[in-house]
């Protein structure tokens, strides 16, 4: 087990290997709320920015379900191996889907008889970005995947929402709501006791010396964005669920699972308050699970969509 446990913090694997956990999970209501809500939009070209967008998987979502004809997209990500992976990882992707592909200074485009979209992806400081004016009241739909989550809300909301036009909406998704199950149970309350430390890191977590995310963002968010003025048109729940079929995981869901056992593990070795022995127990059994199809995982999120 232990010669395997390096290769589960590939962070471009995980990110790719949640997609089909992320369809699933996604809020069908609060999707086609969004869809609604764009429908007087319809006849002109979409503007989305889609702040800590990865390898530009909700990109690749928006043409798959089809949000609207004509999208130009920009993912912004810190990382700059994110962006060098997801332009790669979106070509193959767009050849395998029969998609007219051209690429493009910064990104690609894509076009089919009833859709085109633009997607640039850029490495840069989200926070920092939308700060320049000239990306002020200039987008359509903004959105954020799986990010809020680790941001301060009360210093990053103002300034992403300020990169809204007026009547533009954003679209906030997977906000973590302090909810992480296992199954089967083993060792219930120790268990229980990790899982209460592992939010609590959440909690603590701080970048630059200043606070970042928390792990009830969820049910949080719905006052943080009423305080800053927009219309919460809809939300609803987002949970991670995964679980074996005839003791298989569909795509590359186990290495999810895998990557969240390992995520855990490295944030609680060495807590003074975890026996570490029973830690590794612990670890090596839900691995052990996963292996042999037997685990099932959720984790409680929630959606938001809003208008400015």
């Amino acid at each position: 087990m232990n010669g395997h446990m390096s290769s589960y913090n590939d962070f471009l694997r995980y990110l790719t290997s949640k997609v089909t956990v992320d369809d699933r999970a996604l809020n069908k209501d609060v999707w086609q709320a969004l869809v609604r809500a764009l429908g007087p939009w319809r006849e002109r070209p979409l503007r989305v920015l889609e702040v800590g967008a990865g390898v530009g998987t909700m990109a690749q979502r928006l043409w798959r379900w089809r949000l609207h004809p004509h999208i130009l997209y920009t993912g912004l990500d810190l990382h700059p191996q994110h962006i060098t992976y997801g332009l790669q990882y979106l070509k193959t992707w767009a050849r395998g889907q029969s998609v007219s592909t051209l690429t493009t200074s910064h990104g690609l485009s894509l076009s089919s008889p009833h859709q085109h979209m633009g997607i640039t992806l850029l490495p840069a400081d989200a926070l920092a970005w939308v700060q320049h004016p000239e990306q002020q009241a200039s987008w359509d739909l903004l959105i954020a995947h799986a990010l809020l989550d680790l941001l301060d809300l009360s210093t990053a909301l103002p300034l992403l929402l300020a990169t809204l036009r007026p009547g533009g909406l954003g679209y906030f998704t997977l906000n973590f709501d302090g909810m992480t199950l296992f199954q089967p149970e083993i060792d219930e309350a120790f268990e229980a006791h990790l899982m209460a430390l592992y939010h609590r890191s959440m909690d603590e977590r701080q970048v630059g010396g200043k606070p970042a995310g928390e792990s009830r963002t969820g049910r949080h968010l719905f006052h943080h964005l009423q305080a800053q003025g927009v219309q919460v048109l809809a939300m609803g729940a987002s949970d991670w669920v995964v679980f074996p079929k005839n003791q298989t995981y569909p795509h590359d869901e186990a290495y999810f699972l895998h990557a969240i056992i390992h995520t855990i593990h490295q944030e609680l070795t060495g807590h003074p308050q975890v026996d570490q022995t029973r830690l590794e127990a612990w670890v090596r059994t839900r691995h052990r699970q996963i292996e042999t199809g037997q685990l099932v995982y959720i984790a409680h999120q929630l959606d938001y969509l809003v208008r400015k």
